[in-house]
This record gives C-alpha cells, sequence and structure tokens, in this order.
C-alpha cells in the first residue's frame, strides 16, 4: 500500500468513530406537544357535545332532522344506501331444556353468506307473546382446544336471567369472536387502512347483523307475532330490547339508532360521554 493511500485510511480511521449499533437511541421529550394534543382535544370535544341538538328545541324540528341524521349515521356505518334484507335463511341446530327455559342453538344469515351465530333463550310454559331482548356481547372469547364456541357463551348467565324472568332473549356472536372469527381490527393494530378507502367498518357489520337479528322470526310458536313491515319480529311489536355488555354498548345504540320498534337500548357498560372517553382514554 501506497504511503498516500495509508494516509487517507489513518484519517478515514480518525474522522468516523466506531459507532455502538447496540446503543438505544436518545429519548425525545415530547411533553410539550402532547399536552398541545390533549388541549386540542379537549377543546374539540366540548365544541362537539355543546353543538349536540342544540338547534333543536322541540319535537317538530327533530322529526324533521331525523331522516337526514339517520342518512348521515347510517353512511357512517357503511349501511348506505341499506343492503337488501335478503332471506336470514335460520337454522336451528340443537336445542338445551334449562327445567324453566330452553335454549335453541341457531344460526342465521344477515346478508347471503354473512353468517350470525346465536342463542334463543326462552321461557316455558308462555301462554302470550313475550318481550324480547336482543343481547350482543362483549370482548369475552370463549376458545377450548382452538375451537370457538363463540363470546355468546361467556354472557349465558345473562341470557338465562332474562328467561327465568320471562323474556325471550336472543344472544348473537360478534364479528370477531363468534363460532365463525372474523376480523376486527383491521385499523386498530393491523394497519388495513384500504378498509376506509371501500368505505367499510365492521362496527357496520355489528350493526347490520343486529338490526337482522330484529327481524329474525321466532322458532317457537308462542313468540310469534303479527308483521311488521317487511319483517316479523322477535316478541310483541314494540316490547323490543337491544342490551349489551362489555365493549357491545356502542353497538347496542348504533343499533337502536337505525331501529324504530324498539321500546329501549340498555349498555350495561361501557357506554362513556365524550367528556368521559376524553379523560380517561388519553393518548
Amino acid at each position: 500500500m501506497s504511503v498516500r493511500w495509508l494516509l487517507i485510511v489513518c484519517s478515514g480511521i480518525s474522522l468516523f468513530p466506531l459507532v455502538d449499533l447496540g446503543a438505544a437511541e436518545p429519548k425525545i421529550d415530547t411533553s410539550r406537544g402532547d399536552k398541545q394534543l390533549e388541549a386540542y382535544f379537549r377543546r374539540e370535544t366540548q365544541v362537539v357535545a355543546d353543538a349536540c341538538l342544540s338547534d333543536v328545541a322541540t319535537k317538530a324540528e327533530w322529526e324533521k332532522k331525523r331522516p337526514e341524521l339517520r342518512r348521515q349515521f347510517l353512511e357512517m356505518m357503511g349501511l348506505w344506501p341499506l343492503p337488501a334484507r335478503t332471506d336470514l335463511r335460520a337454522v336451528v341446530t340443537g336445542k338445551l331444556d334449562g327445567g324453566s327455559f330452553t335454549i335453541e342453538k341457531l344460526h342465521f344469515q344477515s346478508s347471503p353468506g354473512l353468517y350470525v351465530t346465536a342463542n334463543l333463550y326462552l321461557p316455558k310454559e308462555l301462554s302470550k307473546p313475550a318481550p324480547a331482548i336482543l343481547y350482543v356481547c362483549g370482548h369475552s372469547p370463549v376458545v377450548v382446544d382452538k375451537v370457538s364456541y363463540g363470546n355468546k357463551v361467556a354472557y349465558q348467565h345473562h341470557g338465562i336471567q332474562f328467561a327465568e324472568h320471562g323474556y325471550v332473549c336472543l344472544v348473537i356472536d360478534t364479528l370477531q369472536l363468534g363460532e365463525i372469527e372474523g376480523l376486527h381490527h383491521g385499523t386498530h393494530h393491523l394497519n388495513m387502512w384500504w378498509w376506509q378507502t371501500l368505505g367499510y367498518t365492521p362496527a357496520g357489520i355489528e350493526c347490520w347483523n343486529a338490526m337482522r337479528a330484529l327481524g329474525l322470526p321466532g322458532n317457537a310458536q308462542e313468540i310469534r307475532c303479527e308483521a311488521d313491515r317487511r319483517d316479523r319480529a322477535i316478541g310483541r311489536r314494540g316490547d323490543q330490547l337491544v342490551a349489551g355488555c362489555g365493549g357491545r354498548p356502542a353497538a347496542v345504540h348504533h343499533s337502536g339508532g337505525r331501529h324504530r320498534g324498539l321500546a329501549s337500548t340498555l349498555g350495561r357498560c361501557s357506554t362513556p360521554a365524550l367528556s368521559q372517553r376524553r379523560d380517561h382514554r388519553p393518548l
């Protein structure tokens, strides 16, 4: 090696010190930006909350705005225009005797090929149409030996309780945690942002499944009812309730916001206001 190249190599060694590739990157202080973001969301949340129905003072004003608000809601759910109400093709696959109640294991298709698995809890010895509850489940998977039994199994004590008190209760599985396991967390941590490009949200599927479940004919003769528009619904018309637990109260209110034949909706937990979501779910 010539003296010239030796000098260049030696100079390179001295000018570029060795870098420890295993060293941790220096921690960047983001506290200032975090506080600014928190303040921004606090302000924006309050603006949204204060504006809610601020331009509605009478029932007539509400009825005037309601159709467009309903359309906007359905569009946000990816359900506008509404899909066709196809044949539910309900199939009862088995029946269990619980003493004072029975449980029918069933599935139906909210859209062709979109199966929804469910359990129907029926009080025994009904002499007249009974009030009905559609129960949507929360985040409670039940998997035994790698076989999913559906999160409806985790909430069977609720269906039993309702049936023992004279209510008909249909408990449906969710999209991801049912017997037929789907996918819910595409944009949560799987980077499936093309869902938004397609206008797709799993919340819309959950809402549609619940809407179609409300039109499911009761298998037992004692809970059949008169026609309600194009569907027949479990329970007597006007006596339907949608309830849910865990992470499903959002789906409860989504379904209730769409279906006019409900007497009420009820979330057993996890139904915070915007301010509560802001304060208890920090960035």
